[in-house]
């Protein structure tokens, strides 16, 4: 009988491989083939290449998500900007600049997704807990925005353009174009401050 060794190792390969090729390019033999597993132990595992990718997602993006909700809570002291939202803002940043780092096959997967059309599978696959990420970032912002009145009613741009601009800076590191330090964070915060802010 399989082992849960055979799980992980079913997993990690079919991270991969979703990963280099995407989700519809690969298909469950392929998966079966380099994980060193029959296909009745991956459907045994997961029940079907969907249930397989799921837990490829669910299982990767839990971590970055419990990580999220720890910095998405929004201590407020308005008239200090050192304990304010830079801070908080940058904590958030390098949260996910952290995860990136020590998940770059997933987080690389997930840049793709992000820009899968919506109707596909793996879009529509990914999407719940896409949005629970979305949703602790923007009860970040909306708790900002009972301070600082003037972002009222901006929450949800806000929170699209910053998570926009996290990935587009782990997207530049990737190719060997940007850092993920403690000061890109700081700089990418203050740049993204200025615009609401101003």
């Amino acid at each position: 009988m399989e082992t849960k060794n055979s799980q992980g190792r079913i997993l990690e390969c079919a991270l991969n491989l979703f990963a280099e090729f995407g989700y519809e390019a690969v298909g469950v033999n392929e998966i079966a083939g380099k994980s060193g597993i029959t296909k009745p132990t991956l459907y045994y595992f997961f029940g079907s290449k969907e249930g397989l990718f799921t837990s490829v997602i669910k299982e990767n993006y839990q971590r970055l998500n419990d990580q999220l909700a720890e910095v998405c809570v929004y201590d407020p002291h308005p008239n200090e900007y050192d304990r304010d939202v830079f801070p908080q803002l940058v904590a958030i940043v390098n949260a996910y600049f952290a995860f990136a780092v020590e998940n770059p096959v997933f987080y690389r997967l997930t840049l793709s997704l992000s820009f899968a059309p919506p109707t596909s599978q793996s879009a529509i696959l990914s999407q719940p807990i896409h949005r629970e990420q979305y949703q602790m970032v923007n009860s970040f912002f909306s708790a900002i925005s009972s301070v600082h009145h003037n972002l009222h009613g901006r929450e949800d741009l806000l929170t699209t353009s910053f998570i926009a601009i996290i990935n587009a800076q782990i997207g530049l590191w990737y190719r060997g174009l940007a850092t993920l330090d403690q000061d890109t964070s700081a700089a990418l915060v203050k740049l993204f401050m200025h615009g609401i802010f101003a």
